[in-house]
């Protein structure tokens, strides 16, 4: 199983409404999810089974964007408010994804997705210093025995992607 762990790409300072959930991606944004999601597509093909977002509109917009990048568009978008922000790392999410056995992206905010890599990773000197909006981590887990059970330390680095580079 892959996933793919990514931070929302670059978002505006503010929204109409002033709400930080509300908050869209800018046009350079936008660009940089695309090219993180081709570049994807050129190095790896994903044949992704799920894509699940944070419920703000810039994770939300990523995840729509990679989909299209990847070739998946027809995979609908699942939002978990358990990406947000603030939230610690989604067990339960996370023990339901490695027991479908099906790639996924998984897209949210900082500081939860290096919370969440930090947890699933078995080396984490394997992880960048920082994800920065638009960085992509893929993670993969090697099949073994009690692999859909063990979430915890059981993944190793294959795959990190900048905007930009």
């Amino acid at each position: 199983m892959n996933l793919y762990v990514m931070r929302h790409g670059l978002a505006a300072d503010s929204s109409p409404s002033g709400r930080d959930r509300d908050r869209p991606l800018t046009p350079e944004g936008i660009l940089g999810v695309e090219e993180i999601g081709k570049t994807l597509r050129t190095q790896q093909g994903p044949t992704l089974g799920r894509i699940v977002a944070s419920t703000y509109v810039r994770a939300h917009h990523t995840a729509e964007l990679m989909a299209g990048a990847l070739g998946v568009a027809a995979i609908p978008i699942e939002t978990f408010p358990e990406l947000e922000p603030d939230e610690s790392p989604p067990v339960a999410l996370l023990r339901e994804l490695a027991a479908a056995d099906a790639d996924a992206l998984l897209v949210g905010h900082h500081p939860m997705v290096i919370a969440l890599l930090r947890l699933l990773v078995r080396d984490v000197g394997e992880l960048p210093l920082g994800l920065h909006p638009g960085m992509l981590v893929g993670i993969a887990r090697p099949s073994e025995p009690n692999a859909t059970t063990q979430i915890g330390g059981s993944f190793r680095v294959t795959t990190v992607l900048r905007p930009g580079r």
